[in-house]
């Protein structure tokens, strides 16, 4: 494995992503303990030692999963936990950060947390957790304290926001999305430089976009890596990508199965900044190019079609599963979201509301009998 270094510690390049792991009957809160146990110390016994959770992932039991396995086998001591304040609670009854990060360290069966964030922070939620919550206060109490070793935050909104929030508190790390088709959007490159500049490294989630830049059967893609000359992995060609650049903490895996741990691994120890190849990124701009001629639902996501829908169905979302999935060629990447917000597509009893409250004029019960075909 190889290891980046942060403020002397050694933290593994690649870091184990909590947020998929393999579960029982397409339920979330039900991980499936046997496998994950098996990837988790799989992980450990080959070097990383950075292992990422939230609040919310499987629905809580993510942070009960590692912190059970971690505690069976002794192996606290031995990795870095992450794990993140859930943002989405702010305004909600009963919202507490302190109460919140009781609850995970309890979950977590520890008495600290090494790498601390606000999770999906932007600049309205950083200004009310500010004025509201007095969350500078608490944060440097409990690092004080050393519950809290190290504080970042994770981060989906503009350049313009990461920047304000990069100068607004003593962060010592910050996690953006980032892949080679999201490498102008949100943080983005500038955002890796004005990271690098200040003297902040980067945790980077979604290299893989979710799974999607695996294309797992698409022989157009497959096409253009045999033009480059490109053998290696869909999965490793994304990898390299991210890996080549400067200024990394760790970059974040999402797996859920050990045969995805065991390649990651692999491909971590054989790249690094510099290792993109002429070749790797010319093919990379011809995919890129591309995927951006595949025909999808011209959706905008306006939300105008759901506001009268009398079964409420989750319209923009299931486009936008169906786009994605077509788009990157992989079903089945997009099937766990869609089971979870999409199940009720069936029920739509075509009364044309949608198709009237639509800009784009898209028909939409149609489309929604042509995601129901492709998905089910």
């Amino acid at each position: 494995m190889r290891y980046n270094d942060f403020h002397g510690e050694k933290i593994s390049a690649l870091g184990f992503g909590c947020m998929r792991l393999p579960v029982l009957n397409n339920d979330q809160s039900q991980i499936n303990m046997p496998k994950a146990e098996e990837m988790f110390l799989y992980a450990v016994d080959h070097g990383v030692n950075y292992f990422d959770t939230a609040y919310p992932y499987h629905n809580g039991h993510s942070e009960i999963a590692l912190g059970e396995i971690l505690a069976r086998h002794g192996l606290r001591d031995k990795v870095n936990i992450a794990t993140k304040l859930f943002t989405l609670e702010i305004g909600r009854p009963g919202f507490d950060p302190a109460k919140m990060l009781a609850t995970q360290l309890e979950r977590l069966q520890t008495d600290h947390i090494d790498f601390y964030l606000i999770h999906g922070l932007h600049g309205d939620q950083w200004e009310r957790l500010k004025n509201e919550y007095n969350i500078i206060e608490f944060l440097n109490e409990k690092r004080r304290q050393g519950v809290i070793r190290h504080m970042g935050f994770s981060f989906h909104d503009s350049y313009e926001a990461f920047v304000k929030l990069i100068d607004d508190y003593d962060w010592e790390f910050a996690q953006i999305q980032y892949n080679y088709l999201d490498h102008e959007i949100q943080a983005g490159d500038r955002g890796l430089r004005y990271a690098q500049s200040k003297g902040i490294p980067l945790n980077i989630m979604e290299p893989l976009k979710g799974g999607n830049l695996i294309f797992p059967d698409y022989p157009a893609i497959d096409a253009i890596r045999a033009r480059h000359g490109i053998t290696e992995s869909n999965a490793e060609l994304g990898l390299r990508y991210v890996f080549d650049k400067e200024n990394l903490h760790v970059v974040l895996s999402g797996m859920n199965e050990l045969e995805q741990v065991k390649e990651n691994i692999a491909i971590t120890e054989r790249c690094g900044v510099g290792c993109l190849t002429e070749a790797e990124n010319a093919c990379i701009e011809d995919i890129r190019a591309f995927l951006e001629t595949v025909d999808t639902i011209p959706c905008t996501a306006c939300r105008y079609c759901t506001a009268g829908c009398p079964q409420q169905i989750m319209i923009p979302r299931a486009f936008s599963n169906y786009n994605t999935a077509v788009k990157f060629g992989n079903k089945a990447a997009q099937m766990r979201d869609y089971n979870r917000s999409c199940a009720n597509l069936a029920d739509c009893v075509e009364c044309g509301q949608c198709v009237e409250a639509c800009p784009q004029h898209l028909d939409v019960p149609e489309l929604l009998k042509k995601v129901r075909a492709y998905f089910e």
